[in-house]
């Protein structure tokens, strides 16, 4: 399989997307006014864009390293690349908020405590991170310590193994909280399964999964909660979509234009920078009399959330990653 792929990218697009329209929806019902109920519904039901970004991350690791040597040589590369790619963006913005927060403490909808260490490290503590969609960014760095296990030993999917049956035992039936046995865990380990079915199944394989992943997407919506167990079973079904996709690509039934490639390159940083922006727009859009209707609030939202989240991509995330990554390329000069 190529090393990019596109129809992955234009997920990364539509997810970012539906999470920036959900919170979109919250902050205009917040400060402006309702949204009509059947359109409520359907924008705030775009938190599942967290779940396919799960999903997502668990096929694209395997996908990308799943044939890397294993030492410890390979292992210290690894965590590098996922730190720069976690950090870099990341630590900006959360500064940043860690700044307003401090002082003007009442910019937040609602009063809630956020911890320092947390949101500077992503380490968990009784407190969230001032950014409040970083929390998935701590499942991600949780997941990525876990894929350290597969440089240092041959039982890495054994380990993976007992993980899930740890979080659906520990988490479901005796009820045990915390971070490391959360259900949505259990979206990592599906789109690493998801990875390895999308290089070994027959191409007729992959569109019946393709298929019966987005029958069973719909099905988990319409039908189920949106919590714990509920929740996870629309990212379960989404990891069945993954392989046709990538294999219709693959057979050239796929094209990704180039603005929506623009967007998927985009949505870490869109993700990043929408919620603040959505209060922002929603507050301004109250103040002004003629533009204090729910239409102009949730584009006005989506529009600072979108075209802020894309220029954040192209002056500071993409410049920076890249500068980072030659400079860790360099040779290191010694003197003989």
């Amino acid at each position: 399989m190529k090393r990019t792929i596109t129809v992955l990218q234009a997920g990364r697009a539509v997810a970012a997307m539906a999470v920036l329209l959900h919170h979109s929806t919250v902050a205009t019902q917040d400060f402006v006014q309702p949204l009509p109920r059947w359109l409520s519904v359907l924008l705030e039901n775009g938190f599942r864009g967290v779940d396919f970004f799960f999903v997502l991350s668990g096929f694209i690791i395997l996908h990308a390293h799943g044939g890397d040597v294993r030492t410890g040589a390979a292992a210290w590369t690894y965590a590098k690349k996922r730190l720069r790619r976690i950090y870099i963006p990341y630590l900006p913005i959360s500064i940043g908020l860690i700044a307003l927060y401090t002082l003007l403490p009442g910019f937040s909808a609602s009063t809630r405590d956020w911890s320092l260490i947390t949101s500077l490290t992503l380490f968990p503590t009784t407190a969230p991170p001032a950014l409040s969609v970083a929390w998935t960014l701590m499942h991600e760095m949780l997941f990525y310590t876990v894929f350290l296990a597969f440089y240092f030993t041959r039982f890495f999917s054994a380990i993976v193994a007992v993980w899930a049956v740890l979080i659906v035992v520990g988490g479901w039936i005796m009820g045990a909280g915390g971070i490391v046995l959360a259900p949505i865990n259990l979206e990592f380990i599906a789109g690493m399964v998801a990875a390895i079915a999308a290089r070994s199944l027959p191409s007729r394989g992959g569109f019946a999964l393709l298929v019966v992943g987005a029958l069973g997407s719909a099905a988990s919506v319409i039908w189920l909660g949106s919590e714990g167990y509920a929740r996870v079973w629309f990212g379960l079904s989404l990891a069945l979509v993954l392989p046709g996709l990538v294999r219709l690509e693959a057979q050239g039934h796929l094209t990704t234009p180039g603005w929506l490639m623009l967007l998927g390159n985009s949505s870490y940083a869109i993700y990043l920078v929408h919620n603040p922006l959505a209060s922002l727009g929603a507050r301004l859009s109250a103040r002004i009399e003629p533009l204090n209707t729910w239409p102009v609030s949730l584009a006005l939202c989506a529009a600072l959330g979108t075209g802020i989240g894309v220029l954040y991509h192209l002056a500071f995330e993409k410049p920076a990653l890249r500068w980072f990554g030659k400079r860790d390329a360099r040779p290191s000069l010694r003197r003989p």
